[in-house]
Parts: structure tokens; C-alpha cells; sequence
């Protein structure tokens, strides 16, 4: 074989082992975008926005979404969760985001729209619900969150995790919203859901 041929030949394989590379490496990361297990179908639901508008699922539905269960009154976690979550809405595209108040009797709509005015809400992508305690606390309990409303001993709880639903309206899984690493894994899978719907 001549020399050119040899070098040839040197070039053909290696184009032929990056081209197995890249398809190998493709499907696995596609095998990742799939590891999000569906935790559980968002329950049905009609409650109030920042705007006095209805919303449903079904109104959510076509594009993944980021929901959280915060309260405006709130002294604890809920302005840093909002603080994060105003972020994420910066660095995030194709994705709604849904922040559901677990203190509806004092978080009215206008409540509500002027809270997200105060952390830069983009009203296009990102909703204040507020509604009955009844509808609120079982919309809670369907979506997997631990919540419970104010009592004689104990002030309202809620949980502080992020939880990322896709366009179909599948919860898939939830992050530890005080944790940089949760954060950036929501990030990354948000954005596969994104590349999933199509969107």
C-alpha cells in the first residue's frame, strides 16, 4: 500500500471512530432527556392570576413549567425562593413559570401583582395563583407538596421545592430549591423538556 494510501486509510478510520463516538454519545444523551419519570398527572384545577384571569392546566399545557407554592406574607424561605425563581426565569427560555400562594385569603390578585412586579415577574411566562384554601391546599396535596394552612399553634407550612412539569401536564420531578446543584439539574432537564415538546 502506498504511503497516501495508508494515510487515506488513517483518515477513514478516525473519521469512522468519531462518527461512532457522536452516535453513541447522541443516544445516550437522548437516553438522558428521557430519565424523568413521571411522578404524577397535575390535578384539575380552576384558580385566579395576578390579572383576575382564570387558569387551568389546560391552559398551561404545550409548554413545561416551574411551580413553587410561596406566600407574600411570608418571613421565611418564600423571598428567596422567589428571588431564585426570578432568576431562573431570566436564564431559562421556553419554560412558563407558576407560583401558587399558599396564603390565598390575604394574597388577592392585586396582592399578588404587585408582588410580582417586585421581583421583575414577566407576566407572559410567569403566573400568581391564588383561589380557595380548599382549592389551593388540594392542588397542593395533588402535586405531591406537603402544605398545610395557618393554625392556632403553627403558622402556614409549605414546602420548598421547585417542581418542573412538562408540556403535557406530567410532574417529573422535584428540586431543593436552596441547593445550586437542584437548581442547575432543573435547568438542564427543563431544557430537554423544552427540546421534547417541540417549543
Amino acid at each position: 500500500m502506498k504511503p497516501v494510501q495508508k494515510v487515506l486509510m488513517s483518515v477513514l478510520w478516525a473519521l469512522m471512530v468519531l462518527i461512532m463516538v457522536g452516535v453513541i454519545g447522541a443516544g445516550l444523551w437522548r437516553k438522558g432527556q428521557r430519565d424523568l419519570p413521571v411522578l404524577a398527572d397535575v390535578p384539575a384545577f380552576e384558580l385566579t392570576d395576578q390579572n383576575s384571569q382564570a387558569v387551568t392546566p389546560k391552559l398551561l399545557a404545550g409548554k413545561p413549567w416551574v411551580a413553587d407554592f410561596v406566600f407574600t406574607h411570608c418571613g421565611g424561605p418564600c423571598p428567596m425562593m422567589t428571588t431564585k425563581m426570578a432568576d431562573l426565569q431570566k436564564k431559562m427560555t421556553g419554560v412558563q413559570f407558576v407560583s401558587f400562594s399558599v396564603d390565598p385569603e390575604r394574597d388577592t390578585p392585586d396582592v399578588l401583582k404587585a408582588y410580582a412586579a417586585t421581583f421583575g415577574a414577566d407576566e407572559s411566562r410567569w403566573k400568581f395563583l391564588t383561589g380557595s384554601k380548599d382549592a389551593i391546599f388540594a392542588t397542593a396535596r395533588g402535586m405531591l407538596i406537603p402544605a398545610a394552612p395557618a393554625a392556632a399553634s403553627q403558622p402556614i407550612l409549605h414546602s420548598e421545592k421547585y417542581l418542573l412539569v412538562d408540556a403535557d401536564g406530567k410532574i417529573r420531578k422535584a428540586y431543593d430549591s436552596s441547593s445550586p446543584d437542584a437548581l442547575a439539574a432543573l435547568r438542564e432537564d427543563a431544557a430537554s423538556l423544552v427540546e421534547e415538546s417541540g417549543k
